[in-house]
């Protein structure tokens, strides 16, 4: 329910001959959606000719919205109406002589749990004098062979390790971890590419996984 002001609705509204209370409902009434509803109770007229009380009247849905209260203020040209449904005008609360209602505040929206921290391919921390190799696939030796030429033409410096009849593809080796990490993350970007962070062993021997990543 909304409270609103209207604007001036002049006795002539009324029609001749009527009270001020007459005059005041149909004031009233003729700011309602269906005047021809308009219920009151509760009437009665202030010292300066103005008049309180309570309407009801029906909606657009031809139902009756419940009583409200009502200020119609006598001016030297009619009646200034304002309706207060919900009780929350201090000015009509305060003419009328109602207790104004109390508005709830609305509880503060619950704070949002920090978004989690996107992971990223991060590996082992930094050590001194050890360098670094990202490997990428576990295969046969043909399919290592052409894996590795087809990381040559992207740019990359691959080798294959070999141990128990499995070849292992590695990019590198790098000087440090994160330069690893982050030619991994642009094999993985660019290319859908996958693979770890490890540490390099040289290129007759296989490197021992590190920490793992996608």
């Amino acid at each position: 329910m909304r409270t609103f002001s209207l604007l001036m609705v002049t006795l002539a509204l009324a029609g001749c001959g009527d009270s001020a209370m007459e005059s005041a409902h149909k004031a009233v009434a003729y700011q309602l959606t269906d005047p021809a509803s308009a219920q009151f109770r509760g009437d009665r007229e202030l010292a300066d000719g103005s008049v309180c009380g309570e309407v009801n009247g029906k909606n657009t849905y031809g139902a009756y919205s419940g009583f409200g209260h009502y200020l119609a203020r006598k001016g030297s040209d009619g009646f200034q109406v304002t309706l207060d449904q919900s009780s929350a005008n201090a000015v009509v609360a305060q003419a009328c002589g109602y207790p104004l209602a109390v508005v709830p505040t609305p509880a503060p929206a619950p704070a949002l749990a920090p978004a989690p921290a996107m992971a990223t391919s991060k590996g082992p921390a930094e050590i001194a004098g050890v360098k670094w190799s990202v490997q990428l696939a576990s295969t046969s030796a043909g399919s290592a062979a052409l894996m590795s030429k087809k990381l040559k033409g992207m740019g990359y410096a691959p080798y294959v390790a070999r141990e128990d009849n499995v070849s292992r593809v590695f990019v590198g080796p790098f000087d440090s971890r994160s330069e690893a990490t982050h030619k991994l993350d642009q094999l993985r970007h660019d290319h859908k590419i996958r693979g770890i962070v490890v540490r390099y062993r040289g290129t007759g021997d296989l490197p021992a996984p590190a920490v793992a990543h996608g």
